[in-house]
């Protein structure tokens, strides 16, 4: 049986209404993912501009625990900057942001990083799967992207390599990319920030049970449905966002300031 859920509810159509708002909540989402070590010098968390949906927010090619809110950027969906300050230099994958915009007008935002245990587990070519409870938003699967071409460096460093991501990522919440990293989307940022922390940690406890040799007891998907539909909006939700947002303000006092 299917169950639908609901992908939008007050706490997140409040998250971003100007500009100001989405640069604000960019840096927090740096510094989380930063403070998790899921970003360390790379990786890289964009936001759908809420005062122009045809463009996005990013930081300019910078280490995530440094971003500030003037490291902001704002480009366009060929990956051109279009704010005010066009010499900054911009990340090489900022494509992957640029093609799933362009092809999911239900997402709002991207993130790209690339977890140590994330790229162990796809290494190991174990078919994925939930353990962890809190872990629910990729019940329909994660697929795998393979087809990056030797000459791009192992990088999605054109709109070429990237629609062919996309592609794979189809209508999916996120896609694994061999031996490289994972790219995650969603409707909002803490939704992205939930599915990112919740996916790492699912694949920490899987790790050891594959390298035991054991055969996982993976969450069935109805289960795993409305498990989303309880954890992934409301109060439960909310809990995590501030969870996570009081960890990196204690672990960055520059960002103390900022709401969430």
């Amino acid at each position: 049986m299917h169950v639908e859920f609901p992908i939008t509810n007050e706490f997140i159509q409040e998250e971003a209404k100007t500009i100001q708002d989405g640069k604000r909540m960019l840096v927090l989402a740096n510094r989380i993912l930063a403070q998790q070590g899921i970003f360390d010098a790379f990786g890289h968390i964009s936001l759908r501009n809420p005062e122009d949906p045809n463009t996005f927010l990013i930081t300019r090619s910078l280490s995530p625990e440094l971003v500030t809110m003037d490291d902001i950027l704002t480009l366009d969906f060929n990956g051109d900057i279009v704010s005010e300050d066009k010499t900054q230099k911009t990340f090489l994958e900022r494509f992957i942001h640029c093609s799933i915009y362009k092809a999911r007008p239900d997402i709002n935002s991207v993130a790209h990083p690339h977890p140590p245990e994330i790229i162990t587990f796809i290494a190991t070519g174990a078919p994925y799967g939930s353990i962890y409870h809190l872990d629910v938003t990729f019940h329909d699967g994660i697929p795998l992207f393979t087809d990056i071409p030797v000459e791009s460096g192992a990088l999605i460093n054109s709109m070429a390599v990237a629609d062919k991501l996309t592609e794979t990522l189809g209508k999916k919440r996120g896609v694994m990319i061999r031996n490289h990293g994972i790219v995650i989307v969603g409707e909002s940022i803490p939704r992205v920030i939930y599915s990112t922390i919740t996916l790492r940690d699912n694949i920490r406890m899987l790790l050891p049970a594959i390298a035991a040799g054991a055969k996982p007891v993976y969450i069935d998907r109805e289960s795993a449905e409305y498990g989303t539909k309880t954890h992934f909006c409301g109060s439960p939700f909310k809990r995590c966002w501030d969870y996570w947002n009081s960890l990196a303000k204690k672990t960055y006092e520059d960002i103390a300031h900022l709401e969430h």
